[in-house]
């Protein structure tokens, strides 16, 4: 009878754990994208941004640089190549005391373009400090805030701005950044599913704007901001894109996608460098929280509603699944039952499963299927990796930049 008994409590619970916990997964990463899929659907489109301005705006690019003298060139070529007017451009680089050929690189095209403003920083001062800084020493209309390592498509910079010029409520922009690799890099590693799940969110981030101009995030390494609504960035943030979007729509105005304003980044396939670049994220994630949590009270719709259901679920997704482990665990403890202390080495075994490569000990065809399953564990466990650093670490915004495949 006592057997029975532990079969029925056992069962029951692990039953109500995973509803509760399947739900909350589907929510983020499935209801709420065929919620607004459905809603885009029948959204009448705007096709005001496709007129061109008579006169364009005058634009400063800015960016940060520490140490990257295997890109930088390429970046600042892609910029003089840019289908735009270049009496009405400056790039503004700040090097954060880069230690390799950088900072010579920069100085060699200082020389012969006249629209670079060219800063080096006296002590590393992180990525917003740089920010902040470049931005002071300017007057533009619009600012344009990208990565070293993030290409132009020649036509990206007016695509961005079209939005802007053509809808006052529009304050910023974000271009749709895209990974370039050959097909070995994209067939052999994480490269794969981190492009398609970069593709699948771009998607729904492009919707959100055309349905309540509430995109929710741009990229960092693309977006184009009027300089009215750009807020100072706090010391040590590492988000800084996230910070300016939540700003915006603080602040009543929009926030958008542009799809045509290409931004091309070389794909890594270093598992280890990109789990850690994850792990930084979900330490800025935790961050904006911080900054923008209230939003969810104060603007509950449209703001609030799409921050919590596309953000913040996601973020909480890997805290109660291990709240979930750890009250199984206790209710092994507490009942020593031998069928509780099975359950939860089998439970381990499946987490193993899906964390470990798939390819290197399953047959192909079960390792392509599983490989998603073992992208979306790992991507949890640097969110939970990224809690933690958070909860530890007093951040300063100092970085390394990440090692990327060359074409």
């Amino acid at each position: 009878m006592s057997l029975m008994l532990d079969y029925y409590i056992f069962y029951g619970f692990i039953f109500e754990t995973l509803v509760f916990a399947i739900s909350l997964m589907l929510i983020p990463y499935f209801l709420y994208p065929k919620l607004v899929d459905l809603i885009y659907k029948y959204q009448p489109r705007d096709i005001s941004v496709n007129f061109k301005p008579e006169q364009w705006p005058s634009v400063d690019i800015v960016f940060a640089a520490f140490n990257e003298e295997s890109v930088i060139r390429e970046k600042i070529e892609s910029i003089l190549a840019l289908n735009y007017p270049k009496d009405l451009l400056k790039i503004r680089i700040g090097s954060d005391c880069s230690t390799d050929s950088t900072d010579l690189i920069i100085e060699e095209f200082q020389k012969r373009e006249k629209i670079i403003d060219f800063v080096k920083m006296e002590n590393r001062s992180g990525k917003s400090v740089i920010i902040n800084t470049l931005i002071q020493r300017g007057k533009s209309k619009i600012i344009v805030g990208t990565d070293a390592n993030i290409f132009f498509h020649p036509d990206a910079l007016k695509e961005m701005i079209l939005p802007l010029v053509n809808d006052n409520e529009i304050h910023l922009v974000g271009g749709n950044l895209v990974y370039r690799g050959n097909n070995k890099i994209f067939l052999n590693s994480i490269a794969k599913n981190e492009k398609s799940y970069i593709n699948w969110e771009n998607n729904l981030k492009n919707k959100e704007g055309v349905i309540w101009g509430s995109s929710m995030g741009v990229e960092g390494g693309c977006y184009a901001i009027r300089r009215e609504s750009f807020k100072e960035i706090p010391f040590g943030t590492l988000m800084e894109d996230f910070f300016l979007t939540m700003t915006v729509l603080k602040s009543n105005k929009k926030v958008v996608i542009a799809p045509k304003a290409i931004c091309t980044e070389d794909v890594s396939d270093e598992s280890n460098m990109e789990f850690k670049r994850k792990i930084r994220i979900s330490q800025g994630n935790w961050q904006n929280l911080k900054y923008f949590y209230a939003t969810v009270l104060t603007n509950p719709f449209p703001i609030g509603l799409v921050f919590f259901c596309h953000k913040i679920l996601r973020w909480m997704l890997p805290i109660f699944f291990s709240l979930g482990s750890i009250v199984n665990i206790i209710f092994w403890l507490l009942q020593w039952s031998q069928i509780v202390m099975i359950s939860i080495i089998f439970q381990m075994l499946f987490l193993i499963l899906f964390i470990l490569y798939p390819e290197r000990f399953l047959p192909k065809t079960l390792s392509n299927f599983l490989k998603p399953l073992s992208y979306f564990s790992w991507m949890n466990i640097a969110l939970f990796l990224g809690l933690i650093r958070y909860l530890r670490t007093s951040e300063n915004g100092i970085w390394q930049p990440t090692t990327r495949n060359k074409l």
